[in-house]
């Protein structure tokens, strides 16, 4: 008696210093945990690493050309001849570094509206002027038409159409770059920036289309946020409620939501100190964590029912010491075996991913250990009566059932093998479905079809061209005095129009868009053209160079020939590429010019991005599932017996991406790390039911005794787990950003799948003759004797009538 005594006594210390901890881990929690989501900036193109050579020539693209982070704006009215048009950009002209000249002459002075719409512009950035420069479709027809070039009118406007202008010859639009102190404001400067826009133009805001890269961050940085301040809070709160439901214990529900709160919020704070801004990827880690935690909490309160059920003749200290005792080890081997899913991401070179898996181990290992401190003295203080689910039922209706229902499992068990024909079969089919598994990182299908980003990229489009740009990038020596720079123009010629032969292509502009066509021959017309011409490409100040299509340093000289594709969901951007790269490579191989001609821009870093998530996730899958296997052999000492513990463990993962593979799913930035994080989940409850089939093996119990034994004790936290961690997600599905609602669903589904695996296929793998390679305990009291251990009485009559297989198993029950 005074030994429970003390340890009730240091159980309860224990709880108290928990509950101190948690609550000095509150502060961080939530101070930090809002840094972190004031701090959420989506860029794409930095989540690839630096070591890619796609990422090199995106690098010093942005380099050479103030042109990478641009933005679209178009509206009904803005035409080439509109004062709209102009009004509007003159607006933005004291923010921009490079001032239009054309725009800045004889300028009336501002509204005070718009000078105030102006000053919070300025201190939303911190710099005096944001923004580098601000074109609109008129200025450069202005410029095709004036000296030297003297473009007639038509000629100018078919140079723009498809990139500056729309199809109707009129509709054009306006196009500023971003500063980084702009960028990463975006999420507070674009809004006004439309508002003052509108007003300007005397039209409501959503009227305004804004398309671009910066746009595209900014609405998936406002998504996001919504997503953790909407949904986070009820999350909590249902997911607390279903735990009050499953345990029926407040000391217990209090404890482990307590724990998954602070971690949700611990994760965040620990992206915060990580350094690394937040992002769409990153925003899952709290509710990952959060399900992690009380599936772990869940877990081991069964421990603590289960102890209470089976011992009644021990007191609270004595069942929670024990609980303590055969629950201990499984636990962290189910979490060790999370924490390798996790780790394995951080083999997928796409920063945030990689971010992403440390974080997530680190947190999930914490609050398990967090767990351990606290429930045992949560546990002392719940009666143990009060959460038996064994508890005999009173009703005769209830027992029926859960007789037949224990009949039934006990026949499914004693003829193994169709389930695990059925479960192959299954699991090979859908597994034909991962040929045709994709990523996507297309910004618009990351809304509603209803959505506002949606409504403008489909104006854009249609009103005017394409909005997805491409940048062609023809690389040469420096100049020299003696080198004729029209053969180099010649070269670029060939290059923009096999550009605009393709048929994904709507629209280029390059330095032959603003250059009069040049004349051959000997006249003196034609030699003072080709000297103007000569002029335009030499001289850095002509119009040429100021719009930044042509680079100089001592390495090289690069001009640029910008592309523009169609952004649709139903486009294979990655056939583009290879068809236009191919075509345009092609015909530099065959001039005799030293040059060099690369892909680069938005669409080939994320196209890479794609390509690169899809097969580093396939090997961070495979490392993480060898690792796993290593510790599934180790703990069963036995390598083919590691190996059949693994089978029901690939099952969620295959059904599931199989499944999206078949229907054309594909994954996204909310999704792409769930296949690790399945394993982590099922591995989870195998090795719970797995260490419970070797304690009733080693106590000498029969085949099929020993797994219904296993499963009554296992089969109730596994599926109060899965129901409260996949039901606690679901207002996530509520989102309008497609990520986190498919993230929701998608882990629901590995859940459900990890539990069929765990409760249909492990099983019968455990009643078969494979199952003699399972039979080892892991961290359990083999003393410990449950109900479902005992036979099931039945008359003589009943047995003469089971099946023949049954009756010839009939010894093991």
């Amino acid at each position: 008696m005074p030994a429970i005594d003390y340890r009730r006594r240091r159980y309860l210390r224990r709880l108290a210093i928990g509950v101190g901890l948690l609550l000095l881990l509150a502060i961080p929690a939530i101070l930090h945990s809002h840094a972190a989501i004031e701090s959420i900036l989506n860029r794409p193109p930095d989540w690839v690493a630096d070591s890619l050579p796609e990422k090199a020539e995106f690098n010093e693209f942005t380099d050479r050309f103030s042109a990478a982070d641009i933005i679209l704006v178009g509206w009904e009215g803005a035409d080439l001849d509109s004062e709209s048009l102009q009004s509007a950009a003159a607006f933005l002209q004291p923010l921009c570094q490079q001032v239009n000249v054309s725009l800045d002459e004889d300028r009336d002075p501002l509204p005070p509206w718009a000078e105030d719409s102006i000053a919070e512009i300025r201190k939303i950035c911190g710099v005096e002027r944001p923004l580098k420069w601000c074109r609109t479709g008129s200025n450069m027809m202005d410029q095709m038409m004036a000296a030297p070039a003297n473009l007639p009118r038509r000629v100018a406007v078919a140079r723009l159409r498809g990139s500056m202008v729309g199809e109707d010859g009129k509709q054009t639009c306006m196009v500023f770059s971003m500063d980084e102190a702009a960028l990463v404001a975006r999420r507070g400067v674009l809004p006004v920036i439309r508002q003052l826009i509108a007003r300007s133009v005397q039209l409501e805001a959503d009227m305004i289309a804004m398309v671009g890269g910066p746009f595209d961050g900014a609405a998936v940085d406002e998504a996001s946020v919504r997503s953790v301040r909407y949904f986070a809070p009820p999350s909590a709160v249902f997911a607390a409620i279903l735990c009050f439901i499953a345990l029926r214990s407040i000391p217990l529900t209090a404890v482990i939501t307590s724990v998954a709160v602070i971690g949700e919020g611990m994760v965040l704070a620990a992206v915060y100190y990580w350094g690394t801004p937040l992002n769409a990827v990153l925003i899952v880690l709290p509710p990952l964590v959060f399900v992690l935690t009380v599936s772990a909490g869940i877990h081991l309160s069964n421990y603590y029912l289960d102890a209470a059920h089976e011992h009644p003749e021990l007191n609270r200290t004595g069942a929670a010491y024990r609980a303590m005792r055969a629950g201990m080890a499984p636990c962290l081997l189910a979490t060790g075996t999370t924490v390798v899913g996790l780790g394995s991401l951080v083999l997928v070179r796409i920063e945030p991913i990689r971010v992403f898996g440390a974080i997530a181990s680190l947190g999930v290992l914490s609050t398990l250990l967090m767990l351990l401190l606290v429930l045992p003295g949560a546990m002392v203080l719940t009666d143990p009566r009060t959460l038996s689910p064994d508890v005999e039922p009173t009703h005769t209706l209830f027992r029926r059932i859960r007789g037949r229902l224990r009949r039934m499992i006990r026949r499914r068990l004693s003829r193994p093998w169709p389930v695990i024909i059925g479960f192959v079969a299954i699991t090979i089919g859908l597994g034909f479905g991962l040929r045709n598994l994709e990523t996507s990182v297309n910004v618009p299908r990351m809304f509603l079809p209803d959505s506002d980003i949606r409504r403008q990229y489909e104006w854009f489009e249609k009103k005017i061209g394409p909005t997805v740009t491409g940048e062609l990038l023809v690389s040469f020596p420096p100049i020299s005095d003696d080198q004729d720079p029209l053969e180099r123009l010649d070269l670029v010629k060939r290059v923009h129009m096999t550009a605009l032969k393709q048929d994904s292509v709507d629209g280029v502009l390059s330095p032959l868009s603003f250059i009069p066509p040049v004349q051959s021959g000997s006249s003196l017309s034609a030699t003072a053209n080709r000297s103007v011409i000569r002029s335009l490409i030499r001289d850095p100040e002509s119009s040429i160079g100021k719009l930044h299509f042509i680079s100089r340093d001592e390495k090289a000289e690069v001009w640029r020939v910008s592309i523009r594709l169609p952004q649709n969901e139903s486009v294979d951007h990655g056939e583009m590429i290879a068809q236009i790269r191919h075509a345009v490579q092609d015909e530099v191989a065959n001039s005799e010019l030293d040059a060099k001609v690369i892909l680069t821009g938005h669409v080939a870093i994320v196209q890479k991005a794609q390509e690169v998530l899809l097969r580093d996730l396939f090997r961070s899958f495979l490392a993480a599932f060898g690792i796993v296997a290593i510790v599934m052999m180790f703990l069963l000492r036995s390598i083919l017996g590691g190996l059949i513990a693994m089978v029901p463990n690939l099952f969620p993962t295959v059904a599931l991406f199989g499944c999206m593979g078949l229907y054309g799913t594909p994954l996204d930035i909310g999704s792409v790390m769930t296949a690790s994080v399945a394993l982590g989940i099922a591995v989870d409850d195998t090795i719970h039911l797995v260490s419970r089939y070797g304690s009733r093996r080693a106590r000498g119990l029969g085949q099929i005794r020993a797994v219904f034994g296993a499963l009554s004790q296992c089969g109730w936290a596994m599926l109060q787990t899965t129901l409260v961690c996949g039901l606690s997600l679901m207002p996530y599905w509520f989102s309008s950003f497609v990520p986190t609602s498919q993230f929701a669903v998608l882990m629901m589904g590995l859940l459900l799948a990890a539990l069929l695996g765990d409760v249909l296929l492990l099983p019968s793998l455990m009643a078969s003759p494979l199952g003699r390679w399972l039979a080892r305990p892991v961290g359990l009291d083999p003393k410990a004797a449950i109900a479902a251990d005992m036979p099931i009485r039945k008359k003589p009559a009943d047995t003469r009538r089971l099946p023949r297989p049954l009756r010839r198993r009939s010894r093991n029950r």
